[in-house]
């Protein structure tokens, strides 16, 4: 798949849907979400693992097991994804 291909495939989502995470760690690189903390030297959330991967993310699922999907940190998707390079460069690789 080309970078064109990835472009319309995006374009192409509706707001309705959200589409899977990648685990590009785009979001916690732009601002820590309710349970992160920045950290301004390395300019991404502390809680950032080198594999893109949130480090408490078993701690958030348990804290936020009974609220909906639709307001849980995670399982909803993808919350930066138009034009995310991060996301389009894993997307371009794992093709």
């Amino acid at each position: 798949m080309d970078w064109d291909e990835i472009l319309k495939e995006l374009q192409n989502e509706t707001e309705d849907s959200c589409p899977e995470c990648v685990q590009c760690g785009y979001c916690c690189k732009h601002t820590p979400c309710y349970y992160g903390k920045w950290d301004s030297d390395k300019s991404k959330c502390i809680y950032l693992t080198e594999n893109n991967l949130c480090g408490i993310y078993d701690k958030i699922v348990e804290l936020e097991k009974d609220k909906p999907k639709s307001e849980r940190m995670f399982g909803s998707g993808c919350c930066l994804n138009f034009m995310n390079p991060d996301r389009l460069k894993k997307l371009q690789n794992k093709k």
